[in-house]
């Protein structure tokens, strides 16, 4: 049993050692005849005016000239129409969307914006500086690129349970920008994600007609991204801010409503993600298992261990500085055993068919 444990980490680790490496040893390239690409910021928003009204603020003081910010509500909000009116702001727009969702409100603003380039972020995001629209434009280094994936951290508040949440936001921003640097993009955050607008309308129908109530930004990334299409930004410049989830139940309830488009992507992006998954929980639930029947010894097992979750600091210390994140890397040995009994109880719990409503 010993040796079957073994097998199962070192298979687990051919992912840290082939895939996530390409996010450490990363160099972000820039073209700064970009910088002052025109953009436009499109953001739907459902009864937060106030996290509008921060955004706004930040907005407005960016180091970018040529920009537009389309803001989309999911349904009347009598405050958020004050406040525009109020601000008059000749680079804001408002827009009512019809009640239907996130995903309509998000292809209503980019059919509204007046731009080629569409970024994209949430009412409770806040770039974090004033370079945001500089940075994320030259980042099309490529004349191909037409898809930019950015990363969209979570802050912790308090609770430990926050501070989890937090370093699982970087492990995950670790697996997609890692699987788009290897050209196997399969997700996005709709947090921070710049791209060609004409590329967006062009799938916008069928991102309306897959059921979904949200998810908008996984499902265009499956649709639309390619090896030679899509780019990544991790400059410390275009992080997107919002508070993590305070309490387990939240949390939890937030990763299942984000898992809904797990089944709708393509079948190798599955068989990657799902053997990815299978290897971390295997491996816990053989030293569990061993543990109990007497096949393995608990040195064994802390040994193996050891050497495990050191192999997987080093590599994610290098990542998690480029993502501002050096501090999650300390929550490594216990995030990992605990996300192996997270993961395992969203499995249990995920439910295609349930549509979770934008609250």
């Amino acid at each position: 049993m010993f040796a079957f444990l073994l097998i199962l980490v070192g298979c687990r680790m051919t992912y840290w050692l082939f895939l996530f490496v390409r996010l450490a040893l990363h160099r972000q390239a820039t073209d700064e005849t970009k910088v002052n690409l025109p953009l436009s910021l499109v953001v739907a928003v459902k009864n937060n005016t106030e996290g509008i009204q921060q955004l706004v603020q930040k907005i407005q003081k960016q180091n970018h000239e040529n920009w537009e910010m389309v803001i989309v509500s999911d349904g009347e909000d009598e405050g958020l129409k004050a406040f525009i009116a109020d601000s008059a702001h000749p680079k804001i727009r408002l827009l009512i969307s019809d009640g239907q969702g996130k995903k309509h409100a998000i292809a209503q603003g980019v059919a509204a914006a007046v731009n080629n380039w569409v970024l994209v972020t949430d009412s409770d995001c806040l770039p974090s500086s004033l370079r945001y629209f500089d940075t994320m434009a030259a980042s099309l280094k490529s004349p191909k690129t037409q898809i930019v994936l950015g990363y969209a951290p979570l802050r912790p508040k308090g609770s430990f349970i926050s501070r989890l949440a937090g370093y699982e936001a970087s492990y995950i921003a670790m697996q997609y920008l890692s699987y788009a640097l290897a050209g196997i993009p399969y997700m996005g955050v709709g947090r921070n994600m710049l791209f060609d607008r004409a590329l967006y309308l062009k799938n916008r129908q069928s991102l309306l007609d897959n059921g979904l109530l949200s998810g908008d930004d996984d499902m265009f990334v499956q649709a639309a991204a390619n090896a030679e299409n899509t780019a990544i930004c991790t400059h410390p410049y275009t992080h997107c801010v919002s508070d993590a989830p305070q309490s387990l139940t939240t949390w939890f309830r937030q990763r299942q409503r984000q898992n809904t488009t797990v089944s709708f992507y393509r079948l190798h992006h599955k068989i990657l993600l799902g053997a990815f998954a299978a290897l971390h929980l295997g491996v816990y639930f053989t030293m569990l298992l061993g543990l109990v029947i007497g096949q393995l010894s608990l040195g064994q097992i802390v040994a193996v261990w050891l050497m495990m979750i050191g192999l997987m600091s080093a590599l994610q210390y290098p990542i998690f500085r480029k993502l501002n994140a050096s501090g999650n890397l300390l929550l490594t040995p216990l995030a990992d055993v605990f996300l192996a009994g997270f993961y395992t109880a969203l499995a249990f719990k995920l439910n295609p068919q349930k549509q979770y409503p934008w609250k």
